[in-house]
């Protein structure tokens, strides 16, 4: 069975951050992927979709790009293909959570697939990244990073996988990445580049400002203005106080990246965890050329704040705390409907640029929203950036009764349960992808709709429809449907 990450489940010793003797450069000749997630190195974006991470059905679908968006050539990987370490097994959440990158720079962009629950030898949920190398072909062999946390007490591990993000944190101009940590240590810090014989560039703890870093998400991208990626980690740390709010610690990228700089406070949550998607990204909604961070706050309880989305802007330092916060409900100016028990606005949220305008826009997921007399079918709300930051001003909501969109809106359909804005049909402008909890037959659960950007922003003239069994949208997986 899968390990609960808790504070007191936490029980893996903070080791020495030392790192292993640097790798030799790549060859002069090599060039990195120029996109994150191009496997085949064509000049288009693939999909990737996980699944069934719970139980023995670990595994991921990849839906390759064309120039018209996710084309008809799908891959689907588990621990039992053809050149994966590992093996399919009870509890090792093989796809609980993962990212891409151009890790070894020859080219094409490889997949990592994070597993918090697998068992490595004696040692139970010490977790690991399985990273599937890209190459003409498309994905390929993998190999096994292991957590490098050494466990505190005989045969107990730390989860290491909760979820991982790629960037060059330190700024070398290598890939690094970044993963969570079931243990004192928060987050480790693994350092590019990779190879396929399973060496990296060595390993730092991002634990060492903290009491005890108990970490929940992480959001990677470009705050300041320098090349080097940065990091905001949605969490707590549990020896800080009594006061168990939520907090988004800043780490700038560059040779101080394991060290915190910059804390921002996400109120009203009382210290309970989403129980949908992505809630954090970086993305600049007012074109000032500095990052801003949205959160997603959809978790709801009796007697507790209804769902809400914040968003912090970015200065040359980091978060601009001289500037507030900006606060988006139901019941702000231009977004629709209205503020219910129960709705769940900001249980997932990405960001993107829908219209091409250069300001980036934020998708926000509604899942609870009762509509046409059916519990929880769910929509999409779309605000836009602009001089200033992102408004209300011209939001759009989108659901399953959307002309364009198909199927219907039905009982605990959860439309916007997951979401991701990116550019597939390479035209300048972020295409919407929508996870729901589907019920289409005994076999098969779970649709993604494609929705494309356009120069009037998100339409659904044209969307696709994705249907895997049991998949996942994106680079994250649930625990099951939606909390309510």
């Amino acid at each position: 069975m899968r390990a609960t990450r808790t504070a007191l489940a936490a029980t893996a010793a903070l080791a020495a951050a030392i790192c292993t003797p640097l790798l030799a450069a790549p060859p002069a000749d090599a060039a990195p992927a120029k996109l994150a997630d191009d496997f085949n190195g064509d000049g288009y974006r693939d999909l990737v979709l996980l699944g069934g991470a719970h139980g023995k059905d670990g595994r991921v679908t990849v839906v390759y790009g064309t120039s018209t968006g996710p084309g008809t050539r799908v891959q689907t990987i588990h621990q039992d293909s053809p050149g994966i370490p590992g093996a399919v097994e009870q509890g090792d959440d093989w796809g609980f959570a993962a990212t891409s990158a151009d890790l070894d720079r020859d080219g094409y962009a490889d997949l990592v697939v994070a597993s918090p629950g697998e068992d490595v030898g004696d040692i139970q949920n010490r977790g690991g990244l399985t990273v599937i190398w890209g190459s003409a072909k498309g994905l390929g062999s993998g190999t096994v990073f292991h957590s490098p946390i050494a466990p505190e007490h005989a045969g107990s591990g730390d989860q290491f996988g909760l979820d991982v993000v790629a960037g060059d944190f330190d700024g070398d101009g290598d890939q690094d990445l970044t993963a969570i940590s079931n243990s004192r240590a928060g987050a480790v810090l693994l350092k590019g580049p990779f190879t396929r014989t399973g060496r990296h560039g060595g390993w730092q703890s991002l634990g060492g400002d903290y009491g005890y870093l108990n970490a929940s998400q992480l959001a990677a991208g470009r705050v300041t203005a320098d090349a080097a990626t940065d990091l905001y980690i949605l969490g707590q740390d549990l020896q800080a106080g009594s006061d168990l709010d939520m907090r988004a610690y800043f780490h700038r990228g560059g040779g101080d990246f394991t060290r915190r700089a910059g804390v921002l406070r996400v109120p009203d949550d009382g210290g309970h965890q989403v129980g949908g998607g992505q809630v954090t990204a970086i993305a600049d909604f007012d074109k000032d050329g500095f990052g801003d961070l949205a959160i997603g706050r959809g978790y709801e309880q009796p007697d507790r704040e209804r769902g809400y989305v914040t968003v912090q802007y970015g200065g040359s330092t980091g978060p601009n705390t001289v500037r507030k916060p900006v606060k988006f409900t139901q019941n702000s100016a231009g977004v629709p409907g209205a503020s219910e028990d129960e709705d769940h606005f900001g249980a997932a949220i990405a960001a993107g640029d829908v219209n091409g305008d250069g300001y980036a826009d934020l998708a926000v997921g509604v899942p609870g929203e009762d509509l046409a007399g059916k519990r929880q079918g769910g929509m999409v709300t779309v605000l836009l950036g602009r001089a200033g930051g992102l408004s209300g001003t011209g939001a759009k909501a989108y659901d399953q009764n959307t002309t364009g969109i198909a199927d219907a809106i039905e009982n605990d359909d959860y439309f916007g349960l997951s979401l991701k804005l990116t550019d597939y049909t390479r035209d300048g402008r972020a295409d919407l992808l929508v996870d729901t909890n589907e019920q289409l037959d005994n076999t098969r659960w779970g649709m993604v709709h494609l929705l494309k950007g356009s120069k009037t922003g998100t339409t659904a003239t044209g969307s696709k429809a994705f249907t895997v069994n049991s998949l996942r949208l994106t680079y994250k997986t649930l625990a099951g449907p939606f909390p309510h």
